[in-house]
């Protein structure tokens, strides 16, 4: 039996629980995929699987068995890598995730240059909220924002993602100023929808952090799109500064300061990281990305 082959043939199971989704990922009958895990299945003398006409689902071994194999294979294929690479040019695809108004307005114009000077590597980019494991997913570099995992990734800090509240001078002109957390109640607020929900504003008070009341007049997972609502004065907006540096350069938007805290979060230190796994950081492509977009990224390159 070729066993890498049925290893790799039950990780795609796992992931997408269906024997033909696996099997079109591989160019191969499905049959052949079934057959192969049960041969492995026989080999260990154990059942990976649960089959019925319509499911496949991990037995409760078969799940712990698929992490570790998951995790060897990992160091296998990065072990190929960095062989593969080790004399070479940095080169081959480098998959890197981010949030898409930090990728759109930061990331991007940083890998314009990156792509100048490592023109052997092929980058493939995906701007998403969601959150990814770096080794399911295959991605070598991940950039959100959040507080600083506490996992098996490495969390290299690029900003402090401090949120700033502001408007035109044209709306506040015309709704006022606000300057208390209870005057927020009678303005407009332009909202950013993470991945599950809309996220709320907090203010903190005498007694502590609390949601705020504030009438939404737009929603959206756009940043951008946020920030050109705020500039043609529909309402006050809430982002991190890097978003909304710009805009507050040229004056179209005005910081708004309030007497009391008001944030997306409570009181937690957050941040934007680059993340990625340190045994792919001996690869060649992701060692000269990480420290290329942490140089040219971090808030420490900007003073």
């Amino acid at each position: 039996m070729d066993k890498l082959r049925a290893l790799n043939y039950l990780v795609r199971v796992a992931d997408t629980l269906s024997f033909s989704r696996a099997a079109k990922a591989f160019g191969v009958p499905a049959s052949s995929i079934s057959r192969r895990i049960s041969d492995l299945e026989a080999e260990l003398g154990v059942e990976l699987l649960h089959r019925t006409t319509r499911t496949v689902r991990l037995t409760e071994l078969g799940a712990l068995y698929v992490e570790q194999v998951r995790a060897g294979m990992a160091q296998l294929h990065d072990a190929e890598e960095l062989v593969g690479q080790r004399s070479s040019t940095p080169s081959g695809t480098l998959r890197i995730s981010a949030m898409p108004s930090y990728g759109q307005l930061l990331l991007m114009p940083a890998l314009q240059e990156f792509s100048e000077r490592y023109p052997d590597i092929l980058l493939d980019v995906h701007l998403s909220d969601s959150l990814v494991d770096l080794g399911r997913d295959q991605i070598d570099i991940a950039i959100r924002g959040g507080r600083q995992p506490q996992d098996r990734v490495v969390a290299r800090r690029l900003d402090p993602n401090r949120f700033i509240l502001a408007a035109s001078p044209t709306y506040l002109q015309a709704m006022g100023t606000p300057r208390t957390l209870d005057d927020l109640t009678s303005h407009r607020a332009l909202m950013y929808r993470g991945p599950n929900a809309v996220i709320k504003w907090q203010g903190l008070d005498e007694d502590g952090w609390r949601e705020l009341p504030v009438t939404p007049a737009f929603i959206s997972n756009d940043g951008a799109s946020l920030i050109a609502m705020a500039c043609r004065h529909r309402g006050l907006v809430l982002l991190s500064e890097w978003g909304l540096e710009r805009h507050l350069r040229t004056g179209e938007l005005v910081p708004v300061t309030l007497d009391q805290p008001v944030s997306v979060g409570r009181g937690v230190e957050s941040g934007i990281y680059l993340l990625y796994l340190q045994t792919r950081y001996q690869i060649p492509k992701v060692r000269v990305a990480v420290e290329f977009l942490v140089q040219r990224l971090g808030a420490a390159a900007e003073t």
